[in-house]
């Protein structure tokens, strides 16, 4: 069974060729940019010859758009900022030998201010990102898309290394928050300005008593607050947007 991996890219200089290193054993390898600035396409041309631009499209269609341009039998779509552990390398290899589903689960485990988080509701946090080509696609979500595939889980971790410091963290956070906000406020046009708070309160509540954040120490308390935080701005982001 030939594997391929397919990334999407836009100024990722200093998270991609980790990546790609981590994902060389695959037998083809596709990176579709929307327009980097950066080196971005000039190192993925040290590890594929299969680089394409493709005007940003959302990033489940942007992603489809990358599968569409592997030739593989299995499909291996991973972020620009992810990186395979050798064990998960490992465990993909030998079940592609005989695989007894079309679709598997990884499970992606959050890397903040350099370490691994396993509390406060980050992990384990499974999605379906190694699947037959043709029977599995991304829903055409702007963002926080996703495969809807019946899947089996790998045991073994994908680290996700999503924010090179805080600073990075809050670019992310305020286009992030926003593009929630639209969806929100398509789907509930009309939000009490006390929702807000109350999503606050049972995001503080459920990652720090029920999902213990403060085992992970001060990365995790530091993460389980701004996460809290991220819950109340996207609604209200949402709510100024259908006022």
């Amino acid at each position: 069974m030939s594997l391929g991996c397919a990334i999407i890219t836009y100024n990722e200089e200093k998270s991609l060729e980790r990546t790609l290193r981590s994902v060389a054993f695959c037998d083809e390898i596709v990176v579709v940019d929307s327009g980097s600035t950066d080196r971005t396409t000039e190192i993925a041309r040290h590890y594929t010859d299969k680089v394409y631009y493709q005007e940003w499209l959302g990033y489940g269609k942007q992603k489809n758009f990358a599968i569409s341009k592997l030739s593989t039998d299995w499909v291996l779509s991973i972020d620009a900022d992810e990186v395979l552990s050798e064990n998960l390398k490992d465990e993909i290899i030998e079940k592609l030998k005989n695989p007894a589903v079309d679709a598997y689960a990884l499970n992606i485990q959050l890397v903040f201010m350099g370490k691994p988080l396993r509390f406060g509701g980050t992990y384990p946090d499974y999605h379906v990102r190694l699947f037959r080509r043709g029977k599995c696609f991304f829903d055409e979500a702007e963002v926080h898309e996703g495969v809807n595939c019946k899947a089996e889980r790998l045991k073994n971790v994908v680290y996700h290394y999503s924010y090179e410091n805080l600073e990075d963290y809050f670019d992310k956070f305020n286009r992030y928050t926003s593009l929630l906000a639209n969806n929100i406020k398509q789907k509930k046009p009309h939000i009490s300005g006390v929702y807000p708070f109350v999503r606050f309160s049972l995001e503080i509540a459920k990652r720090f008593v029920l999902k213990g954040a403060f085992l992970d120490g001060y990365e995790g308390c530091v993460y389980a607050l701004l996460s809290s935080f991220y819950a109340f701005v996207k609604y209200a982001k949402a709510k100024e947007l259908a006022s």
